[in-house]
């Protein structure tokens, strides 16, 4: 379905910053399709086919291995895109890129992007190797978070990220299956903190969701890295 309003568009931080007359530009080469969760959008060494800009919902990066393990390496809702090596020069997807939170995205096609973005050198291309940076600094950031923070922490950093891109910013829809893939850890592992968090009182689990009680103390109990991502994100 095409798009002819700019303001539908705008709904995307990323395409919002661009100043209007560059938006008119490339407004006719977007379409607007569903985000459906737990819809793969890119599998590992995919040919890239679009570059995605979430308007709602959020997709997860995802790092995986050969034996199908893997961690985050980000998520991406309104305020960034996901098919970056479109704008870097390359075609393959660096990681696996997966619907988590429902929702709707502006969606430039790689032959209209490579055409109308990338050759011309737009304002746009500029946004997006911006963006690619705060991309690298966030997987550091992820890096080190992976690394050295107990799960506990770890997953109250996802389960916050998670909320600030939900709907009511409180209720979390998402399973321990895909939380330990954000992880990195076993399904164990993610049960017992959950149960945790909510012998504490700072969350309610449901089935596939989790509300957010308390969300101060949730913030107070993730590390540091909540934080740093997330005015990584808001920048």
């Amino acid at each position: 379905m095409a798009l002819h309003l700019n303001h539908r568009l705008s709904a995307n931080r990323l395409l919002a910053s661009l100043p209007e007359d560059d938006l008119a530009k490339i407004e006719p080469f977007f379409s607007l399709v569903p985000l459906v969760a737990g819809e793969r959008l890119l599998g590992v060494d995919d040919e890239v086919p679009a570059v995605f800009f979430p308007l709602e919902g959020a997709i997860v990066r995802l790092a995986q291995i050969p034996s199908g393990e893997s961690v985050e390496l980000g998520l991406v809702g309104p305020e960034g895109a996901v098919g970056l090596p479109l704008a870097l020069g390359g075609h393959a997807a660096f990681g696996l890129s997966r619907v988590q939170i429902s929702g709707r995205a502006a969606v430039i096609g790689a032959t209209a992007f490579d055409e109308h973005v990338r050759v011309r050198r737009g304002a746009l291309f500029d946004r997006l190797l911006w963006y690619a940076g705060t991309q690298l600094r966030l997987i550091s950031q992820l890096t080190a978070c992976h690394s050295l923070h107990r799960i506990e922490q770890r997953l109250t950093r996802c389960i916050l990220a998670l909320a600030d891109r939900s709907a009511d910013r409180a209720t979390v829809r998402v399973t321990h299956d895909a939380l330990a893939d954000f992880l990195g850890v076993h399904r164990p592992s993610i049960t017992y903190a959950v149960q945790a968090l909510s012998a504490m009182g700072l969350l309610s689990a449901e089935r596939r969701r989790l509300v957010v009680l308390n969300r101060p103390a949730l913030e107070q109990h993730a590390c540091e890295c909540y934080a740093v991502i997330r005015k990584l994100s808001d920048a």
